[in-house]
């Protein structure tokens, strides 16, 4: 019995760690069922998902990065394909790391290479985005002319335009995205990377088990930046302007990788992160089919034996 209490107080302790993968659910919640399920002998991960990597310390807990974290996808299965969002602002690298990414086997969908596509000849948005703005965006190939679309759709005058260009336009990065998760998840993908500049503009991080927030110190931001052909600084503070600062970045992130360390150093960093990510699959994967896809009745099912035992216990044991 003293083994069965201590397991339940391990698992009531967790349980506040995973408080920060669902926020708005109070602590107590997440307590009483770990600990419930801990006394009638049911695993914990059956009543609670814990996010997709290794189990949250209880160092973490109370601390600004747990609670601050923000929604993540709370329906994947274990043993499902994990979903990684990467983003990060203006000149952080990630580009570079999304490249990474991919050279270690990883599918990507990256959303501006969607968005270039769609915009090409015979693209899925070149018809829309003519009949919102007429002939004058029409590229000599057929295809968006994006320099002649930037002079309607940027600056503070054009925002009506600019909301109407993504009412068009985003549904069909969203399509695009889906495809490629559900052919990725029929493949048996471990993992996949969801490349979104805006992720977190979007509300694109409740798409996602885990973020990797890509960043550097400021002034190497800027340095890199303002080296751009045709860059300026009002420019760069007005793309800056329209982005979730690096800072509330790096507290909402799940993993972040430093670029203004030595390339080898970050890159090492991304194929330590890649897997760990695969082993975590893996190890699902490895688990008995009951344990690995419970069902919503299962679960129903293993809370009311839980709760019966935890009372069946407490009228033995006088508790």
């Amino acid at each position: 019995m003293q083994r069965a209490r201590a397991a339940a107080a391990r698992a009531a302790v967790c349980a506040v760690a995973l408080r920060g993968s669902q926020p708005g659910r109070p602590t107590s919640t997440f307590a009483a069922a770990a600990a419930t399920a801990a006394l009638a002998g049911a695993s914990a991960a059956v009543l609670l998902r814990p996010r997709p990597l290794e189990a949250l310390h209880c160092a973490d807990v109370g601390s600004p990065a747990s609670a601050d974290r923000g929604l993540r996808r709370t329906n994947r299965r274990l043993g499902e394909t994990m979903v990684i969002g990467l983003t990060g602002s203006i000149g952080m690298g990630k580009s570079t790391v999304s490249k990474w990414f991919q050279e270690l086997g990883v599918p990507v969908d990256d959303a501006d290479a969607v968005v270039h596509k769609l915009y090409g000849p015979e693209g899925a948005a070149v018809a829309p985005v003519l009949a919102l703005f007429g002939p004058e965006v029409l590229g000599a190939d057929g295809g968006v002319s994006r320099p002649a679309l930037t002079t309607l759709v940027v600056g503070l005058a054009n925002s009506a335009n600019l909301k109407k260009l993504e009412a068009v336009v985003f549904p069909l990065v969203d399509a695009a995205r889906d495809e490629f998760m559900r052919a990725a998840r029929e493949r048996g993908e471990p993992l996949v990377v969801l490349d979104i500049p805006l992720l977190f503009e979007r509300g694109s991080e409740q798409l996602c088990d885990a973020v990797v927030v890509v960043s550097a110190p400021a002034a190497t931001q800027r340095e890199r930046v303002l080296a751009r052909p045709g860059m300026s600084k009002e420019k760069f503070e007005a793309i800056l302007s329209k982005q979730v600062p690096d800072d509330m970045k790096r507290t909402k992130a799940d993993e972040i990788l430093d670029t203004s360390l030595p390339q080898e150093a970050t890159w090492a960093a991304a194929q330590d992160f890649v897997e760990r990510c695969r082993s975590r699959v893996a190890e699902e994967r490895g688990r008995p089919a009951s344990l690995a896809a419970p069902s919503p009745a299962a679960l129903v099912a293993a809370a009311a034996a839980a709760l019966a035992a935890a009372a069946a216990l407490r009228s033995c044991c006088g508790a």
